[in-house]
């Protein structure tokens, strides 16, 4: 056996072997996904609020975020920058909690689905998607998860342009205004109703682009250790 080999079988057996950090992501990057779909099936079918759902799927998101960065904490060489490896450990798992603060407030105002909406729940569910397909290429192909991470990154402009029809729409109150000129009771409590909700859809509507925006994040981290590891 070589000098070589020998020094190398030694450190094996000092060296603590480096966790498999890409596919603890892949596993994150699951249970993102799985909640995105719950939301999208939700906004499609316009059905009861999944908060129990989503609930019990960021609470396996909590599991997972913990667990790896106790994981992440004591492990003495890492693929790659520890720094992004913490990045991607928290950006995986911050969307959850933000779409369960959107449904709970959905919930809290009494707003269902509409098209925009629904729209804006596929784009999310596609960007976790991407995230996921592009975790999964690192270990192997780490050149082809790029393009994984810029679907990702696209989901805040894709949603922001979601976001500008949605407010488009609501902003057309020339029905609105032509009911409160009519001055009768019943027509002025139906257009102050009309304004209430419209105030309230925007707040959700504003809610998906902050949510897009994480996503965003994820996917920006994604990228940078695609760089990282050439």
């Amino acid at each position: 056996m070589s000098t070589q080999a020998s020094i190398g079988k030694m450190l094996d057996q000092v060296l603590p072997p480096i966790p498999p950090f890409f596919a603890m992501m892949v596993d994150q990057a699951d249970i993102l996904v799985a909640g995105f779909a719950r939301a999208a099936d939700f906004f499609a079918e316009a059905g009861a609020i999944p908060i129990a759902d989503v609930v019990a799927i960021e609470e396996q998101g909590k599991g997972l975020r913990k667990r790896h960065l106790d994981r992440l904490y004591q492990s003495y060489s890492t693929p790659v920058d520890r720094t992004e490896l913490l990045e991607a450990i928290n950006t995986l798992e911050a969307p959850l909690g933000s779409l369960r603060l959107l449904l709970e407030e959905m919930d809290a105002l009494g707003i269902g689905s509409d098209p925009f909406l629904v729209e804006m729940a596929v784009v999310l569910r596609e960007s976790a998607g991407a995230l996921r397909r592009g975790y999964a290429k690192l270990a192997d192909t780490p050149s082809l998860a790029d393009p994984d991470a810029e679907t990702g990154m696209s989901c805040l402009a894709s949603v922001d342009q979601v976001c500008r029809k949605a407010l488009g729409s609501l902003y057309t109150i020339d029905e609105m205004t032509l009911r409160l000129q009519a001055q009768a009771g019943e027509e002025r409590i139906s257009a102050y109703r009309q304004l209430v909700d419209l105030l309230k859809k925007r707040e959700i509507y504003q809610h998906f682009r902050s949510i897009a925006g994480e996503m965003h994040a994820a996917a920006s981290v994604l990228h940078t250790i695609v760089v990282q590891i050439g």
